[in-house]
């Protein structure tokens, strides 16, 4: 009888876990909503070392539209537009306007790699145009969302974020910089005004990096420009200075920075302890803080960045449960 009795207290239990699951992503969303639509341009590098190969036998433009693919594919709860754009040469394609989530799959699966040089800046900053101007009557969260791994190299002078490198790390960056001026942007909109106060737009960043080997050859890459200039060779390792502007310009911006070794496993979108599976630790975190904001729940368990623990978290972590899970542990940086 004792026997029954713990069981049917366990399954009452279940059932009051299974209620409030159900019901608590609507108080989520009344703490985390100040937006009522998400608008995101995802704009890719199909500059020439994004053929460089990984060490599980991709290359990285491979492995961004794969990356591409998972973030579209997130549980959200806010209706979200994608536009995606990507970069190379002196300039960069539109390659589809703001569409829905099966549009935007499509548009993914035919993009190609390409072999010239990095306009960065001119595509981010143009981006934050594009964002701004997209539907200015909608109280959306303006996203955008870079997949690069390499610096930039041939942004236009006619661009308004055109500049040299900054003399001076992040966050002290030179007046006029290419990296002063595309901080601006996210923040303010305009590239030459520096403004104290918070950014309009989120940055999220993934950044591929580490040479490992070219397509085909194994010779060490160059990206070559069709437009006259003289090829670019790649830097074997992108500097720290870079990397520090992107990840603390995305950390700033409310966005995220995911650096990805070339020797390293992708990460994997539910992983919320960065050991490249989604398991039953992931599972826990997010159960243990569902319902409340962040902070004062760990930003870890918040895995669609919203900041509110809720449905949609939890509904990421167990559709990619298992994944990434016997892949080879993460190499340091």
């Amino acid at each position: 009888m004792e026997v029954k009795t713990q069981t049917l207290s366990r399954l009452g239990s279940y059932v009051l876990l299974l209620a409030a699951l159900a019901l608590l992503p609507w108080a989520g969303e009344a703490m985390a909503q100040s937006f009522s639509e998400r608008h995101v341009i995802i704009v890719i590098d199909r500059s020439g070392s994004m053929q460089m190969v990984r060490s599980n036998g991709q290359t990285r433009f491979t492995e961004a539209i794969k990356r591409a693919r998972s973030y579209v594919n997130l549980s959200s709860p806010l209706p979200r537009s994608f536009a995606v754009w990507t970069f190379e040469e002196s300039s960069y394609i539109k390659e589809q306007g703001f569409a829905d989530a099966a549009t935007t799959l499509a548009t993914l699966n035919r993009l190609s790699v390409g072999n010239g040089v990095t306009p960065l800046a001119l595509a981010v900053c143009d981006a934050v145009d594009e964002l701004l101007q997209y539907n200015p009557g909608v109280t959306a969260e303006k996203v955008v969302r870079l997949v690069s791994d390499g610096e930039e190299n041939s942004t236009p002078p006619s661009s308004p974020c055109y500049g040299p490198d900054s003399a001076t790390p992040y966050p002290d960056l030179t007046m006029d910089s290419w990296q002063w001026k595309v901080r601006n942007m996210l923040k303010t909109g305009d590239p030459l005004r520096d403004d104290p106060g918070p950014y309009k737009l989120v940055f999220d960043v993934d950044v591929l990096y580490n040479y490992i080997s070219f397509a085909s050859t194994g010779s060490p890459v160059r990206e070559v420009s069709s437009t006259g200039r003289s090829a670019v060779p790649v830097q074997p390792r992108l500097t720290s200075a870079y990397l520090a502007f992107l990840q603390g310009v995305s950390t700033a911006s409310g966005g995220t920075f995911t650096a990805i070794g070339d020797s390293s496993p992708v990460p994997v979108f539910g992983d919320t302890n960065q050991d490249y599976c989604v398991n039953e630790t992931d599972y826990n975190l997010v159960l243990g803080y569902y319902g409340q904001a962040v902070p004062p729940a760990p930003a870890a368990a918040d895995v669609n960045h919203d900041r509110v623990v809720d449905y949609y978290d939890y509904t990421i972590v167990v559709n990619n449960y298992g994944s990434g899970c016997g892949a080879s542990s993460a190499v340091s940086r």
